[in-house]
């Protein structure tokens, strides 16, 4: 088992956010975690990165990373895991790109920092990386600062950089949010793809259950801080349990009258 989260319990502060959290991820294999604004899907994939805000900290449980518990690593052991074998793609990804510094200058210094490579071969790997996010004219992007550049092209620069070393696990959350259905479509595909090529598993956190259920094997469904049901794509979209997870199905955008399920055209 690549992943195994165990009896997870999260608080800020002194408030309890997450409750009891389990779930298992194998290589190759793409869980998603779907629910409402303020359900906690968002700290859990924090949390199994290290990077809780000041005052979130796990209360319970274990986060076991191949064979080790991630909750005893060093700040020594987080930097060696975090960006390589595990790395993450935030929801405004635009927004944690330095706002005075070129695209290029960020993107060949993340590579060099966790590969030996010259500058010139670093600036051709993330020209080639951002070719296949299909981002058009990849020289001006990385000759260009973020707020030269639409908050949806930030976040597909910030998915390239995130996908860049194929790392044993990607975390999304909510990675194509700020893009229009078809780059939000090429996007997920790309994803996809380096879950298929290079065995890459993936926890993305999205409210989109046609999304999740196109992408995931396993769908689990948050709210308040607790799972509420999980289970297969198949079994969440086809005959879900809970009332909250129809809820979340009868939001999928509507076409024609008929809902735009992904997972069908899929």
């Amino acid at each position: 088992m690549l992943l195994e989260v165990s009896n997870l319990d999260i608080s800020y502060g002194e408030h309890p956010i997450v409750h009891d959290v389990s779930l298992k991820l194998d290589s190759g294999k793409v869980i998603a975690i779907v629910g409402e604004s303020g359900s906690g899907k968002t700290t859990v994939i924090r949390a199994i990165l290290g990077c809780l805000p000041n005052e979130g900290h796990v209360t319970n449980g274990k986060i076991v990373f191949d064979g080790k518990n991630l909750l005893e690593n060093t700040a020594e052991e987080w930097r060696k895991v975090s960006g390589k074998d595990i790395t993450m793609v935030f929801q405004a990804s635009g927004s944690m790109l330095d706002p005075i510094q070129k695209i290029g200058k960020q993107f060949v210094e993340y590579i060099r920092q966790h590969v030996d490579v010259t500058e010139e071969d670093a600036y051709q790997q993330a020209i080639a990386m951002l070719k296949r996010m299909n981002l058009p004219n990849p020289e001006t992007i990385m000759d260009s600062f973020p707020f030269e550049l639409s908050g949806g092209m930030n976040q597909r620069v910030g998915v390239a950089m995130g996908m860049f070393f194929s790392p044993r696990i990607l975390l999304a959350d909510e990675p194509t949010s700020a893009l229009d259905v078809t780059t939000q479509a090429q996007v997920v595909e790309e994803m996809m793809g380096i879950c298929r090529d290079d065995g890459t598993a993936i926890i993305i956190v999205t409210h989109n259950l046609g999304v999740a259920a196109y992408m995931a094997d396993e769908i689990i469904v948050m709210r308040n801080g607790h799972i509420v049901e999980r289970g297969t794509s198949d079994e969440i979209v086809n005959n879900p349990k809970e009332d909250y997870t129809k809820e979340l199905l009868d939001a999928v955008p509507q076409i024609g009258g008929l809902a735009h399920d992904i997972y069908e055209a899929g």
